[in-house]
């Protein structure tokens, strides 16, 4: 994954942080909203991942700096993931406060996009469901 990679994941929390979650608590679709943070907290992880990644590359070749510099740029990523995750395996409702916490923990900003890439929402049901099955 390069930084585009890692910013277009980004792209894709935003949108659901920012458009899909608040409108699935809107209509009260529980379910749908724990799916949505299943995948947000997922994208946070493969960002967190790929960022530590680049700084092992970064290790080899003696750029303990650099690679120091970019694991304390994307550090808060994990946190944000297991905080997201959490709130996706939990059986308790997800509220616009937790929402607003989520965001908080995401040191990037995030950006309301100009256009949708995640047309239907809905196609990610069942996201938690996979996810609690794969931490048995």
């Amino acid at each position: 994954m390069t930084i585009l990679e890692r910013n277009r994941q980004l792209r894709v929390v935003a949108e659901l942080l920012l458009v899909h979650l608040p409108a699935t608590l809107k209509q009260d679709e529980q379910a749908l909203a724990h799916d949505l943070l299943a995948v947000t907290g997922t994208a946070l992880r493969e960002v967190y991942d790929d960022a530590q990644q680049s700084a092992k590359a970064w290790d080899k070749r003696a750029y303990d700096v650099k690679a120091d510099s970019l694991r304390r740029e994307w550090d808060w990523a994990l946190g944000a993931s297991n905080y997201a995750l959490g709130l996706a395996l939990r059986a308790d409702p997800i509220t616009p406060e937790s929402l607003t916490r989520l965001r908080t923990l995401i040191v990037s900003e995030l950006e309301r996009p100009a256009r949708k890439q995640i047309a239907d929402p809905a196609r990610f049901r069942g996201a938690a469901q996979i996810l609690k099955s794969r931490q048995k």
